[in-house]
C-alpha cells in the first residue's frame, strides 16, 4: 500500500511539473500541443489526488463536473469551451505551483526566521505597523505560508504569563497581531505580479497596460494598509495602553533590523527580475514569474547550502528542490482543486455571457458607468462573504465585460477595483484559505475573524475602493 501511495505522489508531482513547463512553452510558442499537455496533466493530477481532497475540494470538483456535462450537452461549442476552461485552470495551477517553490526555500531560511522574530517583538506603538508591513513583504515570497510562519511566532510569544496572567490582555494582543498578519498578507494580492489575483485579472481583462496598473495598485495598497492602521488605533486607542499594550517579553539581545533590510532587497530583486524579464521578452509578468521564481528558489537553496559545503551547494540545492517538489506539490491538492476548479467554472460560465447579452443587461441598468462598475466590485465582495470564491466572480465579470469601453467602463478602473475588492474579501470570506488559517491558529471561528476582527476594516475599505475608482475614472 505504501508503495502505491508513493507511486501516486510521484505521478502527481510529474503532472504538476508538466503543467508548469507546458504553460510556459504554450505562452512563448503558442503551440496547441503545449496547451493540450497542460490540460491533460491537470486532469491527471485531479484524478490521482481526488481521493485525498478535503470536502471543499470535492465540492468544487463536483461543480466543475456538472458544468462540463451541461456545457458539452447544450453549448454549440461545448468542447472548445471546456478546453478553454481546462487551459485557464492549468495556467493558474501552474503559476501557484511555480511561485510556491520560493516558499519551500523560504521556510528553511534563517533570514525569514530572524525577520519573524523582529516583527513579533515590537513595542505596542508600532506592533501593528511592523507586523502588517512585514507580513506583506514576506507574503510576496511565502504566500499563504506567511500566516503559518508568523502566526506560530505570535502564538508562541503571546502567552498568559507574558500578559501578566490577564486573559483579556492576551486575547486582545492575539486579535491585534493576527489581524495585522491577515491584512498585511491580503493587501499583497492587490499589486504583486506573483499573486494569483494578478494572473486572473490580466487574463480576464486583457489590454490593461502594466506600466499604468502597477503604480496605481501600489498607491491603493498603501491607502488600505494605512486604513488598517487607523482602524487598529481607533479600536484600541492609546488611552488603553496601560492595560493592553505592554510589550511582549524581549530577548536577551535586542533583534537587529538588518534582516528586514535584507528581506526588502530579496523581495525587490525577485520582483525586479520578474518585471525585467517580462519587459525584455514582451510577455505577461505572470509568465516571467513562472520562470524566475523556480530559478530564484534554487539559488536561495544553494546559498543556504553554501556555508556547509560550497562545492556541493548546487547539487544539494537541486536534490533538496526535487525532494520538496515531491512533498509540496501533492500537498497542494486542495489548493489546486479550489483555485483551478474556480477558474475552470468561471471560464465555462463566462461562455454563456456573450457581449450582446451583457450589452442588453447593461442597457436596462439605469446607472452611470462608474456607479455600475462600483456595484460590480461590491457585488464580488458580497458574493465572497457568502462563500463564492473571488476567482469565480472576477472571471465572470472580466470575461463577461469583454467590450468594456463600449459600456463606458475603463478597463484600468475595473481591474483596480476588482483587485482591491479581492484583497478585502480575503479578510472576511468564510471559505478563504487565509481566514481559515488565522481562525484555526487563533482558536476562534471564521465568523469572528471575518466579522468581529475585520468587519470594520472591510466595510471602510469598500468605501475607500469606491472613492478610489471614482478618482481614477476622472484621471484616465
Amino acid at each position: 500500500m505504501a508503495g502505491l501511495v508513493r507511486i501516486r505522489l510521484i505521478c502527481s508531482t510529474v503532472a504538476v511539473v508538466v503543467i508548469i513547463i507546458a504553460a510556459i512553452v504554450g505562452e512563448f510558442t503558442a503551440l496547441p500541443a503545449a496547451k493540450t499537455a497542460a490540460a491533460a496533466a491537470t486532469v491527471v493530477f485531479m484524478l490521482l489526488e481526488a481521493v485525498a481532497l478535503t470536502r471543499g475540494g470535492h465540492i468544487m470538483l463536483a461543480f466543475c463536473l456538472a458544468a462540463t456535462v451541461v456545457t458539452l450537452a447544450i453549448h454549440p461549442h461545448g468542447g472548445e469551451v471546456v478546453m478553454h476552461g481546462l487551459n485557464s485552470a492549468a495556467f493558474v495551477i501552474g503559476l501557484f505551483a511555480a511561485v510556491s517553490l520560493l516558499r519551500d526555500a523560504a521556510e528553511t531560511s534563517p533570514l525569514i526566521q530572524r525577520c519573524g522574530d523582529v516583527m513579533v517583538r515590537q513595542p505596542p506603538g508600532r506592533r501593528y505597523t511592523v507586523l502588517s508591513v512585514g507580513s506583506h513583504l514576506i507574503a510576496v515570497i511565502l504566500n499563504f505560508g506567511v500566516l503559518t510562519l508568523l502566526g506560530v511566532m505570535v502564538q508562541r510569544g503571546n502567552t498568559l504569563d507574558a500578559a501578566g496572567g490577564d486573559q483579556r490582555i492576551a486575547d486582545i494582543r492575539k486579535q491585534r497581531m493576527m489581524t495585522a498578519l491577515l491584512q498585511g498578507f491580503a493587501m499583497m494580492t492587490i499589486w504583486s505580479p506573483l499573486s494569483v489575483s494578478f494572473a486572473v485579472m490580466q487574463a480576464a481583462i486583457p489590454g490593461v497596460d502594466l506600466a499604468h496598473l502597477l503604480p496605481v495598485q501600489g498607491v491603493l495598497t498603501v491607502l488600505l494598509l494605512l486604513l488598517g492602521w487607523v482602524i487598529d488605533r481607533l479600536t484600541f486607542p492609546p488611552g488603553l495602553r496601560g492595560t493592553i499594550t505592554t510589550p511582549l517579553p524581549k530577548p536577551a539581545v535586542p533583534p537587529s533590523w538588518a534582516p528586514m533590510g535584507q528581506l526588502v532587497l530579496l523581495v525587490g530583486s525577485v520582483i525586479t527580475a520578474v518585471l525585467g524579464m517580462a519587459w525584455l521578452l514582451d510577455v505577461r509578468p505572470v509568465i516571467s514569474a513562472m520562470v524566475v521564481v523556480p530559478l530564484s528558489a534554487w539559488l536561495w537553496l544553494a546559498v543556504q547550502a553554501w556555508r556547509g559545503s560550497p562545492l556541493l551547494a548546487p547539487v544539494l540545492a537541486t536534490r533538496r528542490l526535487a525532494r520538496r517538489l515531491e512533498i509540496s506539490m501533492p500537498a497542494f491538492r486542495t489548493e489546486f482543486a479550489v483555485l483551478g476548479g474556480a477558474t475552470f467554472f468561471g471560464a465555462v460560465a463566462a461562455a454563456y455571457l456573450t457581449p450582446s447579452t451583457i450589452a442588453d443587461l447593461l442597457a436596462h441598468v439605469a446607472l452611470p458607468p462608474i456607479l455600475l462598475t462600483i456595484a460590480l466590485v461590491w457585488g464580488m465582495m458580497v458574493a465572497a462573504r457568502y462563500g463564492v470564491p473571488q476567482i469565480v466572480s472576477a472571471t465572470l465579470i472580466g470575461n463577461g465585460l469583454s467590450g468594456l469601453a463600449a459600456h463606458g467602463i475603463h478597463p484600468l478602473v475595473l481591474t483596480s477595483g476588482l483587485m482591491g475588492a479581492w484583497a478585502l474579501s480575503a479578510c472576511t470570506t468564510p471559505v478563504g484559505a487565509a481566514t481559515l488559517s488565522i481562525a484555526r491558529q487563533s482558536g476562534v471561528s471564521t465568523k469572528v475573524v471575518g466579522r468581529d476582527w475585520n468587519g470594520r476594516f472591510v466595510l471602510s475599505g469598500s468605501v475607500v475602493v469606491a472613492v478610489w475608482m471614482v478618482a481614477l475614472s476622472l484621471m484616465v
